[in-house]
């Protein structure tokens, strides 16, 4: 072996000169992350997941009983139990007592449901998701008002017709907006906008029983939702983004504004 180009762990030999480089120039040249140990619990869970990933457990399926569970994993029962404790917060097994352990539906707004809890508890969250309902839904309208075809427009028109009935019911009125922006959303045969924008909308249920009690509020989105068809039905994405923009930052400022009315009703903020 040429010693001239030998590099070894400990140095650096050349044919010019020799550098050797202390063991601890190396390690701070390199990053160390620590090892982590992975619970018993967590790798079963793991595996459940990803078994429900790939197929072989599917929506509705009963999963063993939890001995034998154990038994087919080589583990502990109790680590089972903590397994599908775990994925059934998250929405993905359901626990029926007296019956076992089922693979959730697997749909979204099942899913989201822990979400919907965080949302709750972090102040600021719903602010950023209408943010985030800006930036996504005017494009989703714009694509919409190109593909939308006459049997999603007469169905936007039956929604908006029920919701016209529906003015004096706010939680039944909640229903049609959902299924008029659902209606938007599948017209814009974007499975990845249609995904996103459906997440977005169904986190933000707390805005909505909030912002439906604001004295005429229904009526602004009836006439928004109004605008935002006579756009899809001329096949205009630019209007169609623009008054799905226009309903959305309304629906942002009658939120924002019943917060400063409880604030006023607590003594906290003028108004």
């Amino acid at each position: 072996m040429d010693v001239r180009r030998n590099v070894s762990f400990i140095g650096l030999t050349t044919e010019w000169h020799c550098l050797v480089l202390p063991f601890a120039f190396i390690a701070d040249a390199m990053s160390f992350d620590p090892i982590v140990q992975v619970s018993v619990s967590e790798q079963v869970a793991q595996r459940l997941l990803t078994m429900i990933r790939s197929g072989l457990l599917k929506p509705g399926q009963q999963l063993p009983p939890e001995r034998d569970l154990a038994s087919m994993l080589g583990v502990g029962r109790p680590a089972v139990r903590e397994a599908i404790r775990g994925l059934a917060l998250l929405g993905l097994l359901r626990i029926r007592q007296g019956e076992g352990t089922f693979v959730g539906s697997l749909e979204m707004r099942e899913l989201l449901e822990p979400l919907e809890m965080v949302i709750e508890l972090n102040a600021g969250t719903l602010e950023a998701l209408f943010d985030a309902r800006l930036v996504i839904e005017p494009g989703v309208a714009a694509l919409a008002a190109m593909h939308i075809g006459d049997t999603e427009i007469a169905r936007l028109h039956a929604l908006v017709d029920d919701e016209q009935a529906l003015l004096g019911n706010p939680e039944t009125f909640s229903a049609a907006d959902m299924a008029f922006h659902e209606t938007i959303v599948d017209a814009c045969e974007n499975p990845f906008l249609q995904s996103i924008s459906n997440s977005l909308y169904v986190l933000g249920k707390k805005s909505r029983r909030v912002t439906s009690q604001v004295e005429g509020v229904l009526a602004r989105s009836l006439q928004d939702h109004r605008h935002i068809l006579d756009a899809l039905e001329a096949r205009d994405p630019e209007q169609a983004s623009q008054a799905m923009r226009r309903h959305l930052c309304r629906v942002r400022d009658a939120y924002a504004a019943s917060g400063s009315l409880a604030k006023a009703a607590e003594g906290t903020v003028d108004v």
